[in-house]
């Protein structure tokens, strides 16, 4: 029980980190078409 909660919180964060990545790199494409 505890290693299968464990796991199910890695991949929570792993996920979250994901999303906050992608995020990242969509404002980053948005300011360099600004730039052009």
């Amino acid at each position: 029980m505890g290693i299968q909660s464990f796991f199910w919180v890695v991949f929570l964060i792993i996920f979250i980190y994901l999303i906050f990545r992608r995020i990242n790199i969509k404002e980053r494409e948005d300011f360099e078409d600004r730039d052009n």
